[in-house]
């Protein structure tokens, strides 16, 4: 009888839960918010994600305006396949708000997080992502240099499936000279509607895509007012 009740007992106790996966996908807002419109810094400072996203122990450590453009995203000047993209690349404008968060408990190259909005007409936005594409399309390897020794530089994009109205990963390496072996770190570049939600997450590309995920459901409800879950 003891042993038919422990069976029982063992029955009976409920399996330890899963935690769920962080969503990876998000709905844009094309057909439904005026293409025109756009958002001033301070509404898409607001709209930033919390710190809080990237788990308890992450810290916001940078908040900034008016940097998108200034630099980043790739030395493309010795590719002359990609000479008209590079210029066209220059001319786009918009307001931007950055943030920087820390993550304490991540790995040494993963643990800054960058997000950045920017504002501009949606097809402007559209347009942006064509050049980010052509750019890595025509310029895959491209050398760099540095003041110990040129370097190569190696671009990949890929399509992300249903993360806002259009979402590119960038998948940059450097290789060459004693600091560069080839490790990829990565950049997720959402649009919903005229706004750019471009994330870089060092070597974690999941936290890059979800963290996206989440920024672009909160451009939907903090600054479109569309229905869906926000943080």
């Amino acid at each position: 009888m003891l042993a038919v009740a422990l069976l029982a007992g063992c029955a009976d106790t409920e399996s330890p839960s899963v935690a769920p996966r962080p969503a990876t996908t998000a709905p844009g807002v094309d057909g439904e918010a005026d293409p025109e419109r756009v958002f001033t810094e301070t509404e898409l400072k607001a709209a930033l994600p919390p710190a809080g996203a990237l788990g308890r122990h992450a810290k916001v450590i940078g908040t900034d305006l008016g940097l998108f453009g200034r630099y980043g995203g790739g030395d493309w000047a010795q590719c002359r396949a990609g000479n008209d993209l590079r210029v066209e690349l220059r001319g786009f404008k918009g307001a931007s708000a950055q943030q920087t968060v820390h993550r304490a408990r991540a790995a040494e190259n993963d643990r800054i997080v960058t997000v950045q909005l920017v504002s501009m007409p949606a097809g402007r936005a559209e347009r942006y992502l064509k050049v980010r594409r052509g750019l890595h399309t025509s310029c895959p390897d491209v050398t760099v240099d540095t003041e110990a020794a040129p370097v190569q530089e190696h671009h990949e994009a890929r399509d992300v499936a249903a993360l806002g109205d259009d979402a590119l990963l960038e998948i940059s390496r450097r290789t060459g000279g004693d600091e560069y072996d080839g490790t990829p770190s990565y950049a997720v570049d959402v649009r919903v509607g005229g706004v750019l939600a471009i994330v870089t997450s060092g070597g974690d590309k999941e936290t890059g895509i979800s963290l996206a995920a989440r920024t672009a459901q909160r451009i939907r409800t903090a600054l479109y007012a569309a229905s869906g879950p926000s943080d």
